[in-house]
């Protein structure tokens, strides 16, 4: 048989590797323990642990983490809380992005980078009661308070939740909105400060100001 007919599978699963394997960001602080679902691996989570697309970040009861991605955008995780990576593509030259995460169970707080500066950001959160997206915004969602999930704008320009019921939009700072299963969004309404203080506590590191 052909040398190079026996080597061009190897070729084709070393170069399919490195393009699923492509980092986008790293763990950048963990209070307590967690790990990462990578395929049929559960890798332990440290300080500058890389991520990749695919991965699922896990974080038990008393753990929590922050990891940072390659336009800056800053993502910390709730104890208790599931939360994929299921795409990441960002453009800086030609200012585009295409970015989907999926929150399982627990909360997460954003804070967007580069991305969220680009005209028509593409960054949604994806639940099993609706998906969220930014239009440039520090923003926090979870299932903490209820079953329901909540969603606050902490600042920014925007943040919008939709499922096949309908679609609302946060606007201002401290606005939120409550989605139930197979319901449309709630209203929005500004959310007492103490409700808004909790949320902001269940994605807090220590250490933070």
């Amino acid at each position: 048989m052909n040398k190079a007919a026996l080597f061009l599978p190897l070729i084709i699963f070393i170069f399919s590797s490195s393009v699923i394997a492509e980092t986008i960001g790293n763990i950048s602080a963990v209070q307590g323990s967690a790990s990462i679902q990578r395929g049929e691996q559960v890798l332990p989570v440290r300080p500058d642990t890389l991520i990749q697309t695919g991965d699922q970040l896990i974080t038990p009861k008393g753990g929590k983490i922050r990891f940072r991605l390659r336009d800056n955008t800053r993502i910390t995780l709730a104890e208790g809380t599931r939360f994929s990576i299921k795409r990441y593509q960002y453009n800086a030259e030609k200012s585009t992005s295409d970015v989907k995460f999926k929150l399982a169970e627990g909360a997460f707080r954003a804070v967007t980078g580069a991305i969220g500066l680009q005209k028509k950001p593409v960054f949604e959160v994806e639940t099993s009661v609706a998906t969220m997206g930014i239009r440039g915004t520090d923003f926090w969602g979870g299932f903490i308070f209820s079953d329901a999930l909540d969603v606050t704008m902490i600042s920014g320009k925007g943040v919008y939740i939709r499922n096949a019921d309908g679609q609302v939009e946060l606007t201002q700072a401290g606005q939120g909105t409550t989605v139930k299963a197979g319901q449309a969004p709630g209203a929005v309404k500004s959310w007492p400060e103490s409700k808004l203080q909790r949320a902001i506590a269940t994605t807090a590191l220590e250490g933070d100001e």
